[in-house]
């Protein structure tokens, strides 16, 4: 089973795909495509063309689970509405189921129970990582 963590920040998301290895430990898929951005989320085209992205690439990498990380909906920590419009993007990608994790969930994940990152994961990708990892050892 291969899990793609998914952290939007701003007009992009962050995908880190996971699996487990034949030792039954977490690895991460060292992919060319590690960000897609949507340029205009006014544009048709371009929201379009985000879905394409989306399906292509998760067709390329035999994705069966999307994972998000929750973002607040109201308050100071709010997510912002082009957020809001990428993450329906991603549910909107056939043949793949998106799950959503808090960040109190990862946070808590993070520390107990994941003792080292991979070598030279980039720490903007830490927190895509962590989702995936989440779901793919959590079920």
């Amino acid at each position: 089973m291969r899990v793609c963590g998914c952290e939007i920040s701003a007009r992009e998301v962050r995908l880190a795909v996971v699996c487990l290895n034949d030792g039954g430990n977490i690895e991460i898929l060292r992919l060319k495509t590690t960000r897609i951005e949507l340029e205009d989320d006014t544009s048709d085209a371009d929201l379009r063309s985000f879905l394409r992205a989306l399906h292509e690439f998760s067709s390329e990498n035999e994705i069966d689970t999307f994972v998000i990380k929750t973002r607040a909906k109201k308050g100071r920590m709010a997510g912002g509405a082009v957020s809001f419009k990428i993450e329906a993007l991603i549910q909107l990608v056939e043949g793949c189921e998106t799950r959503f994790v808090s960040p109190v969930a990862l946070s808590h994940f993070a520390k107990k129970e994941v003792e080292n990152y991979p070598e030279k994961m980039p720490v903007y990708m830490k927190n895509a990582f962590l989702s995936g990892a989440y779901v793919l050892t959590r079920g």
